[in-house]
């Protein structure tokens, strides 16, 4: 007797946020990236960024279309209509039009905004709207190999689930700051302990580390990796300010981060129900 194989379905999240409650962590590169995954699979996907205004930068071209919302306009929350929901009117308009027009929606969110972000997902009943709307939202959590912040990341898990329980999550292990191997009793190995602990259940990747720096480099010169990929050595070297040698070491440094990240992600971001992929 043979016992056929469990086929798991195509259901991709219309709405990833990429979030973490500090900086220099992989945020907008993973944003980017899953940007990609849905324009590979033929998807229309709108990238909302949420920076402050320095930081604004030209489009990167990951995703078909791209909003800018800055943090600064949080101090201007008072005066508007919905408090600090008011600020992310544009975040809302695009995730509207979702049902409709079937494409996706990505949200970059800043460093340091959690406590807003967590204020916004309480005020709007965030988890029961999207529901209402037949969205499906996830949010992914990143963390890099620092004690800090694996105990930020727990902290903005438990958030999300207590003003949120009903909004998937998924915890992202990004080796922007070096790998996750830690010695045994060590302080960041009892740090990950804690923070897997916190996870429980949910999806939990890694990210793998890109050497010699390809990723910063790009991120410093505002060039998507995508981007970065398709142009002939002697252009990247231009762009990037480095000789032709190092320009194609990082091609193909950022070829290799590019196939492994991709099918890391696509694990949880097709798996919107919650369950942990196989």
């Amino acid at each position: 007797m043979t016992t056929k194989k469990k086929t798991v379905h195509f259901q991709p999240a219309d709405l990833v946020e990429v979030v973490a409650d500090g900086t220099s962590v992989g945020k907008s590169t993973v944003a980017n990236r899953v940007c990609h995954l849905y324009r590979e699979a033929r998807r229309p996907v709108t990238l909302v960024r949420i920076e402050t205004g320095r930081r604004q930068t030209a489009e990167t071209g990951a995703a078909n279309r791209e909003v800018y919302i800055k943090t600064e306009d949080f101090a201007t929350a008072a005066g508007r209509t919905g408090g600090l929901s008011g600020v992310l009117t544009e975040l809302w308009e695009e995730i509207l039009e979702i049902p409709g027009s079937k494409g996706a929606v990505v949200v970059d969110w800043a460093g340091g905004s959690s406590l807003h972000r967590l204020d916004v997902l309480a005020s709007t009943a965030f988890d029961a709207t999207l529901s209402a709307l037949g969205v499906r939202g996830l949010s992914m959590v990143l963390t890099t190999s620092s004690t800090e912040s694996m105990r930020q990341a727990g902290t903005y898990l438990s958030g999300i689930e207590t003003v949120a329980p009903g909004l998937q999550r998924a915890l992202v292990l990004s080796g922007r700051a070096g790998n996750f191997d830690f010695p045994p009793l060590s302080e960041q190995a009892e740090s990950l302990a804690r923070l897997r602990d916190k996870a429980g259940e949910i999806p939990t990747v890694t990210i793998p580390r890109v050497a010699g720096r390809a990723l910063e480099t790009c991120a410093d010169a505002g060039l998507d990796v995508a981007n970065a990929m398709m142009m002939d050595g002697d252009a990247l070297a231009r762009r990037l300010g480095i000789d032709l040698f190092r320009a194609r070491a990082c091609a193909s440094e950022l070829a290799l981060w590019w196939s492994l990240t991709g099918k890391t992600l696509a694990r949880i971001a097709e798996r919107a129900d919650g369950h942990r992929a196989p």
